[in-house]
């Protein structure tokens, strides 16, 4: 809706490189310019092996999960252990997803326990993205994580100027998520 329908002399859009190719058609039929700038990830992200438990959980880490009663039963175990959660999903009203992101970064809270909402412009002190699900349901079925997935959550590890690096993580489906992190996606 912003490429077709806002007035703005100049709009900037950031998207994964498999949608370049839709969105510069796009551009083209409605008789605009592009310019296309290529950015890199200023840390590097690491798929580190081996089963990953809630006891191994340390300050700075997302725990990834794919409902929101996933996110709040999880979050209360977690409490149970002695360690404070911020919660985010996709229907949590944008007032309380603010005030969770602010207790995370003040250091009110250890972790961050989220859906794949967490992918969708959040910038998070994430030192480890771990995936503790590794199936979401599509509202049809539930199915694995696809690559585009997998990366678009994983890379809120890491943030630059705060970490050397980013960590990757699995609970289950090891597998699934390091070749997600190295495959290509389709356009």
């Amino acid at each position: 809706r912003a490429i077709l329908g806002v007035c703005a002399d100049e709009i900037h859009v950031c998207l994964a490189p498999e949608a370049e190719d839709i969105v510069l058609r796009m551009i083209e039929e409605c008789g605009d310019e592009a310019r296309v700038v290529y950015h890199e990830r200023k840390t590097p992200l690491t798929f580190r092996s081996g089963r990953f438990h809630l006891k191994d959980v340390r300050p700075g880490d997302a725990l990834i999960v794919f409902s929101r009663r996933s996110v709040l039963e999880l979050a209360a175990e977690l409490d149970g252990m002695k360690i404070r959660a911020s919660v985010i999903y996709g229907d949590l009203p944008p007032a309380s997803r603010r005030e969770q992101v602010r207790r995370f970064m003040a250091g009110e809270t250890q972790v961050v326990v989220s859906t794949d909402a967490i992918g969708m412009g959040m910038n998070l002190a994430i030192h480890r993205v771990i995936f503790v699900e590794s199936r979401k349901f599509d509202g049809v079925e539930y199915r694995l994580l696809k690559p585009g997935e997998i990366k678009q959550i994983a890379g809120r590890a890491g943030r630059f100027g705060i970490f050397d690096e980013g960590v990757v993580m699995a609970m289950q489906d090891a597998d699934v998520i390091r070749d997600g992190l190295s495959a290509r996606a389709e356009p």
